[in-house]
């Protein structure tokens, strides 16, 4: 006689919700017995083998479950399991930073002669570290528009390598369309890397959409305290295993300690990733309501240029906003002395609401070039990242500087009237 399913075999896969709180959630279910709740922090480098063959053992085959921590560590792996199961993916690496993850990753799979494809308007050092590889390397590097399919088919060459994607991009958000870019990149035999550190897997799942790498800072919203210092990559086992390879090399393992809080701070992660969309939403709309503001990008405006791909590819539209006003730099100099509480940082992505004004810092005109015209940023563009504050508090600061700046720019119509 036919049998009745348990419920297990038909249960559908965990929400990104569900295992982004678990840190034993798997496809199998949680294992059982007596364990911690909260991943477990081992504070050590090194573990002692039995014997000789049990050691050997775990540097050939087992490292992350304890023989050296430049190898492998078990609160790391907890975490990088994490990050696949979030991802979609079929493995997951973590790094000591962002740029460490980005770059162990290019050295994983460039050779000399290869040539590479990247979208012009990248983090800007991302784009130095490609022109360090083909000022020292041999490897052959052109930036165009990815946001027009036809230019990056253009530049495709039978030695092309790797087409290089950021979406929505650092600080423009540009926003690419990764689905058919990869189907182009794949029909020429490239491999497609995806920097969605504005966006992460709660937003936007690349490999879903066909692209090979995932990478992203885990210092932002993956870990989202602004505590941690962390890089991840998760791909298809093979390409994340080649990767694994040359981070044992190169060395930037992520600290045991800041893995801990990766875990930690992904808990929040779906809570937070809401809550910084929905009022950072709310925020576009209001700088879009000024007349002072001259160039807004937020992915879910319909102003967007992207935002048809945007809304196909991206769950939310994220906590990042950028604009700049008219009056350029000095306008915006104005906005951000009139703010009460708002902080400048570095850094995004975070519980705390923050502003940078790039071309001043990671952007600035000697940092990237002859690469500056690519980005075609407006002067004094503001690059903001939403928190998980009051959104009446973050509007009344966003109006405060507003109110400053309208104060000395005149409406558009009068400008018409006097021919500005």
């Amino acid at each position: 006689m036919d049998t009745i399913p348990s419920a297990r075999s038909i249960d559908p896969p965990l929400a990104p919700e569900t295992l982004a709180v678990h840190p034993w959630a798997t496809a199998a279910g949680r294992p059982r017995g007596h364990r911690t709740l909260n991943a477990p922090l081992f504070l050590t480098t090194q573990w002692e083998g039995g014997d000789l063959p049990e050691l050997a053992d775990h540097f050939a085959r087992n490292p992350d479950r304890g023989f050296y921590t430049r190898f492998g560590h078990p609160t790391v792996r907890l975490a990088e399991e994490r990050i696949a199961a979030l991802e979609g993916a079929g493995d997951a690496l973590l790094f000591s930073s962002g740029m460490g993850a980005i770059s162990t990753s290019l050295l994983a799979v460039l050779r000399a002669g290869d040539h590479v494809v990247a979208h012009q308007a990248i983090f800007a050092q991302t784009i130095q570290f490609l022109e360090h590889l083909s000022a020292s390397a041999g490897v052959r590097v052109n930036f165009v528009d990815a946001t027009d399919p036809r230019q990056v088919e253009a530049a495709i060459r039978p030695d092309t390598r790797l087409l290089y994607l950021e979406t929505p991009s650092n600080p423009g958000i540009d926003i690419l369309d990764i689905e058919s870019l990869t189907r182009l990149a794949h029909a020429h035999g490239a491999l497609v890397f995806v920097d969605t550190t504005f966006a992460g897997p709660m937003i936007q799942r690349s490999l879903s959409l066909g692209a090979d790498l995932a990478i992203q800072s885990a210092s932002k919203s993956l870990a989202g305290h602004a505590d941690v210092l962390a890089g991840a990559v998760a791909g298809g086992a093979a390409l994340v295993g080649d990767i694994r390879k040359m981070r044992v090399l190169t060395g930037p393992s992520l600290d045991p300690h800041a893995a801990w809080l990766l875990l930690r701070g992904m808990q929040t992660l779906p809570l937070r990733v809401r809550a910084q969309s929905e009022t950072a939403d709310a925020v576009a709309r209001q700088l879009e309501a000024s007349p002072a503001v001259s160039h807004l990008r937020y992915p879910f405006l319909p102003s967007h240029p992207g935002y048809e791909v945007a809304r196909r590819q991206m769950a939310l539209g994220g906590g990042m906003v950028s604009f700049a006003f008219r009056g350029g730099l000095e306008a915006t100099r104005r906005f951000v002395n009139a703010l009460r509480w708002i902080p400048l940082a570095s850094s995004l992505g975070s519980v705390y609401t923050t502003l940078e004004v790039p071309e001043e810092l990671d952007f600035a005109l000697e940092e990237i070039g002859d690469r500056a015209a690519s980005f075609a940023m407006p002067a004094g563009l503001v690059r903001l990242s939403i928190g998980v504050e009051s959104r009446d508090d973050i509007e009344r600061d966003i109006q405060r500087g507003l109110d400053a700046v309208e104060s000395i720019i005149p409406a558009p119509h009068a400008l018409a009237e006097r021919g500005g």
